[in-house]
C-alpha cells in the first residue's frame, strides 16, 4: 500500500533524581527534533492513530519507537504497522506488549474486552489484512523495546504515553536503572477536577502507581482539559476529501469508530497532549501546574482515581488548554492548509 507524508506548512519503589523545573523543558543542549517513544492502544479510541499520524508529520519530533499495550496488543500493532506503511516510515521499530494489567482483571471485564466493538472498532484501517502488518515473533516485546530504546539514548528519549501504563511500569520493574535515563514522561491520563476515574490510569492503577512513584518527571494531560479539542463531522468530511491516501483512510477509520462512541461529539483528541508537549514543553498550548499526585489503589469507591496528595515535586498537570490554537495546529499539519 502506497502513500506519502503531507508537506508541512510552517511548521515499584524506584527512585530517580529529584527533578528541577528544567526537567520539564527541552534540555538546553538538545537540538530538535526531540526523540520520543510512543506507547499506545489504538483500536479502542480513534485519537491514538490521529495523534501518532500528527506526530509523524512534525519535524520537531524524532519518533524512535512505537509500542502497543492492552489486549489485543498484537492486533493493535497491525494498525500501527499499516499507518507506518502508509507514510513510508517502516524504519521505526514497533512491538506489541502487555495484554493484561498488573491488577486483577475479572471475567466481566474480559467479556467487555473480547467484544471487538469495544476494543477494535476501527480495525478497518488495517484491512484488507496484510502479512507485513503482523506481529513478528522474532522481535522484542514492547517492554524490551522500551528498555533498549532508553538505554541506547540515555537522557534523550521522552516517553509519550497515550495508553494504560502497563508496558512502562513493567520496563521499570524489569530494569529499574532506566528511571535515571528517562528525561520525562508525558502522558494522557488522570483527572483532578472532576470526581471520576480516567481510563488510562484506572485500567491499570497498579502500573500508574509505579510510574508516578518512580521519581521520573511526569507531565499529565488530564481528562477535563484534554477533551476540549474535538475533530467534528465537518473536519472528517474535509479529511475524507483530501488528496492524501493516509488522511482519507483516517477519515474512514473515524467513521467506523464513531458508532461505538456515539455519545461523543466527534473524535475527542485527548492523546494529542503528550505529542504537543514533546514538541514544545514550555509552549502556550497547555497550562501546567506542579502538583503532587497519587493514584488511589485501595479505595472502595475511588480505586483508580488520581488524587492530590503528598509533597512530590516531580509531577506537573494540565490546568488549561488553548483549544483553538491546538485545533489550528492540528488541521494545518494534517490538511496542509
Amino acid at each position: 500500500m502506497q502513500g506519502g507524508a503531507i508537506a508541512l506548512h510552517g511548521v515499584c519503589g524506584m527512585v530517580a533524581p529529584m527533578p528541577t523545573d528544567a526537567a520539564f523543558a527541552a534540555p538546553a543542549s538538545a537540538a530538535l527534533p526531540r526523540k520520543i517513544l510512543i506507547d499506545t492502544d489504538p483500536g479502542q479510541d480513534i485519537d491514538d492513530l490521529l495523534s501518532i499520524h500528527f506526530a509523524l508529520l512534525r519535524s520537531e519530533l524524532d519518533v524512535r519507537a512505537i509500542t502497543t499495550v492492552t489486549w489485543p496488543a498484537r492486533d493493535r500493532l497491525r494498525l500501527i504497522r499499516r499507518l507506518l506503511r502508509y507514510m513510508g516510515r517502516e524504519e521505526i521499530p514497533v512491538a506489541a506488549g502487555m495484554d493484561l494489567p498488573l491488577r486483577h482483571f475479572d471475567e466481566a471485564e474480559w467479556e467487555w474486552t473480547r467484544n471487538p466493538r469495544n476494543t477494535m472498532n476501527h480495525s478497518c484501517f488495517a484491512e484488507p489484512c496484510d502479512p507485513r502488518d503482523a506481529h513478528d515473533p522474532a522481535s522484542p516485546d514492547a517492554v524490551e523495546l522500551i528498555i533498549r530504546t532508553v538505554e541506547a539514548n540515555p537522557g534523550e528519549v521522552m516517553l509519550a504515553a497515550i495508553a494504560p501504563l502497563t508496558n512502562i511500569a513493567c520496563a521499570l520493574q524489569r530494569r529499574p536503572d532506566i528511571a535515571e535515563m528517562i528525561p520525562a514522561i508525558a502522558l494522557m491520563g488522570g483527572e483532578l477536577t472532576l470526581p471520576r476515574g480516567e481510563h488510562n490510569i484506572a485500567h491499570d492503577y497498579v502500573a500508574a502507581d509505579i510510574v508516578l512513584r518512580s521519581g521520573i518527571p511526569v507531565v499529565m494531560g488530564t481528562w477535563d482539559v484534554t477533551r476540549r479539542f474535538v475533530i467534528g463531522n465537518d473536519d472528517r468530511a474535509r479529511m475524507a476529501g483530501h488528496s492524501c491516501e493516509t488522511v482519507r483512510a483516517l477519515a474512514a477509520a473515524i467513521a467506523a469508530w464513531h458508532p461505538a462512541h456515539s455519545w461523543k461529539p466527534g473524535a475527542v483528541m485527548y492523546d494529542i497532549f503528550p505529542i504537543i508537549h514533546a514538541m514544545d514543553p514550555t509552549g502556550p498550548s497547555y497550562t501546567l501546574r506542579q502538583t503532587s499526585v497519587r493514584v488511589d489503589t485501595t479505595g472502595e469507591f475511588t480505586r483508580g482515581h488520581t488524587v492530590r496528595h503528598g509533597t512530590a515535586t516531580h509531577i506537573h498537570v494540565t490546568t488549561d488548554m488553548n483549544a483553538p490554537a491546538v485545533r489550528e495546529l492540528y488541521l494545518r499539519t494534517v490538511l496542509g492548509e
